[in-house]
């Protein structure tokens, strides 16, 4: 476990937030997105954040995680190489993909996912929870009754390309691949 008492601790707590029914997840990055290089993220949170863990992993960023009376406390900190993170794109393109993108996914093998009717935050930590040990052979096929416009940011964070397909009313399709 890497010591972090030698970075300067920025704190956020996000419970209140997601009591209130907010999204803390801009938030977050936007703190993550302005930590020096000296500094790391000291994040308190109702539940532990996994689909958060593979985001900040794919940008350089390694993490401590202790259970505590009110929640979690999550330190973020770059790994020992010293990445540092990309800004976060503005514009969250779902359709930024090559037509050798669409080449590669016709050849993958298909893992599916139903999480309609799954109360927040259970559909992004299962679909990550999947995501984490997806294969580059595999893609991954999302069932939801809602277009997951919370999950597109987290996905092109994390390096992954996706399509969205309304297959009928109220029911989506989102494929999901590297």
């Amino acid at each position: 476990m890497k010591n972090t008492d030698t970075l300067k601790h920025v704190k956020l707590d996000v419970r209140d937030d997601i009591k209130n029914g907010t999204d803390p997840f801009q938030k977050i990055m936007k703190a993550v997105n302005n930590l020096k290089d000296n500094e790391a993220l000291d994040l308190t949170n109702s539940f532990e954040p996994f689909p958060l863990y593979s985001v900040l992993k794919n940008k350089g960023f390694e993490h401590v995680t202790s259970r505590t009376n009110e929640g979690f406390q999550i330190i973020f900190f770059r790994d020992k190489t010293g990445n540092k993170l990309n800004k976060i794109s503005e514009e969250a393109d779902e359709n930024n993909f090559t037509d050798e993108d669409l080449k590669n996914l016709a050849h993958q093998k298909n893992i599916t996912i139903d999480v309609r009717g799954l109360e927040p935050p259970q559909p992004l930590l299962k679909i990550f929870e999947i995501l984490e040990n997806l294969k580059g052979d595999e893609a991954l096929y999302i069932t939801h009754e809602r277009k997951p416009l919370h999950l597109y940011p987290r996905l092109k964070d994390a390096g992954y390309k996706f399509l969205t397909e309304e297959t009928s009313e109220d029911l989506y399709t989102v494929k999901v691949w590297k």
